[in-house]
């Protein structure tokens, strides 16, 4: 049985049988889905439109048959308002867009062309997703007071099979569970792990999608750990699962909550993925560097920048709240958004925590089998990071523990011959998928199968 408590981490969750058939039946209101994607406005939509700073985003793509299509809104529309909400930014552009449910009408107030122009929509539930290759079911599971909205994928024709399952852990950024037709590492690994015998779940973070609570942006790192443990405790409990026979898949900053989880639960094997394994500052000055040479800034602006990330992270690990920081440096305003988020739209709180966890703490806790994959491409997490997981993982008695390096292999599971490339299709959001990292992922689940 698994003793330690990580030091953050405070809850213990036990869903019984009764609570996994409650939640298969728990029919959660669908939040609106209007149809288009969306980015920034930029320096070039204003010079070209001969603008000034203006406020809003700019329709990237139209959906077919959706809302939008139907209203009429069209590439490179600016949306100024949403409703009776002026638009500021994506991170608030997201908020508003909870607050409305499938059904409602909303009018859009847009730019076109840089003319003032209109559109007015019904929004509809998001489409499922559906596959001729595995099984996709819809449900939910609890925690507290709430419910958080999960999408299984299993082999065909295994309905009532007792088999066993994987857990995709969510990271910063919420998995969005929408059928369309987008490149989504998540759903390519959980219908690949799904077609070679496993149930494979992934859910939507609080507050994002259809699952209920708070926006998971304005909690903390805990309630997210919690959230994932509440995820894992639902998947081991279902009876169409092996609850001996589970593991744990976690990518980026989910990596280091699939760890956590690890050191709490027994299970059949953690994979850890494109992570960070070091401490924060020591990964966090080699990513600022790395990122600001490719987009070929200059040595003293990198040294700038460097030097300003370090003070608002230590400031924040140290305890500080927003307003002292920016009382003592007004310059780290530049970090904080229009919602008084930093850093990836969290919380201080969440960073706070996070910042203060001891990785190698973590991992030396760990005993079962553990995959850790790096991909050679990847241009956000580092080589040393996860040499320093295995390393830890190997002093602290781990018997079983295997670093992959994957060539032409970037952060999104996508093909980049190298950091450079895989940094320009991040701003291209042009994706192609590498398969090796997945096959590598289900031979060695195979191989730990109990």
């Amino acid at each position: 049985m698994k003793t330690r408590i990580v030091a953050i981490i405070c809850v213990c969750l036990s869903l019984t049988a009764i609570q996994s058939d409650i939640a298969s039946q728990k029919q959660l209101r669908h939040r609106g889905f209007a149809g288009f994607s969306y980015r920034a406005v930029s320096k070039a939509d204003m010079d070209s439109l001969n603008l000034p700073n203006t406020n809003g985003i700019v329709v990237r793509r139209v959906f077919p048959d959706t809302p939008a299509a139907r209203a009429g809104l069209q590439v490179g529309d600016i949306i100024k308002k949403y409703d009776d909400n002026v638009i500021i930014d994506e991170s608030q552009f997201i908020s508003v867009t909870r607050l409305y449910y499938a059904g409602e009408k909303i009018y859009v107030s847009l730019l076109r062309n840089g003319k003032p122009s209109s559109a007015s929509l019904v929004l509809e539930a998001f489409p499922k997703e559906t596959s001729d290759e595995v099984e996709v079911e819809y449900t939910a599971f609890p925690i507290k007071d709430i419910y958080l909205r999960a999408v299984l994928c299993s082999p065909l024709n295994s309905e009532k099979k007792k088999l066993p399952a994987l857990l995709i852990v969510s990271a910063l950024g919420s998995p969005r569970l929408i059928g369309m037709s987008y490149y989504s590492m998540q759903r390519e690994l959980a219908r690949a792990v799904a077609k070679r015998g496993f149930r494979v779940m992934r859910f939507e973070l609080r507050g994002f999608g259809d699952s209920e609570g708070e926006d998971y942006r304005t909690t903390d790192f805990v309630t997210e750990s919690n959230d994932n443990l509440a995820a894992l405790d639902y998947l081991m409990n279902r009876d169409d699962v092996d609850k001996n026979n589970v593991f744990v898949f976690g990518h980026s900053t989910g990596g280091m909550i699939a760890a956590i989880l690890a050191s709490k639960r027994e299970m059949a094997g953690l994979i850890t993925s494109c992570t960070i394994g070091r401490t924060f500052y020591e990964r966090m000055i080699e990513t600022v560097r790395l990122q600001a040479q490719l987009a070929d800034e200059s040595g003293i602006d990198i040294d700038k920048e460097i030097k300003e990330y370090l003070n608002l992270t230590v400031s924040v690990a140290r305890g500080d709240s927003l307003s002292k920081i920016l009382a003592r440096n007004p310059g780290l305003s530049r970090f904080v958004n229009e919602s008084n988020r930093i850093m990836d739209d969290r919380t201080v709180e969440y960073w706070h925590q996070q910042l203060n966890l001891n990785l190698s703490e973590i991992y030396s806790e760990i005993k079962e089998p553990v995959l850790v994959i790096y991909a050679a491409s990847d241009f956000l997490t580092q080589l040393a990071c996860h040499e320093h997981i295995r390393d830890v993982l190997v002093c602290s008695g781990n018997p079983d523990v295997t670093l992959t390096v994957v060539p032409n292999l970037d952060h999104a599971y996508a093909y980049a011959k190298d950091k450079k490339e895989s940094f320009e299709n991040y701003k291209t959001r042009n994706f192609k998928e590498n398969p090796e990292a997945t096959r590598g992922i289900i031979e060695w689940m195979l191989k730990h199968a109990k």
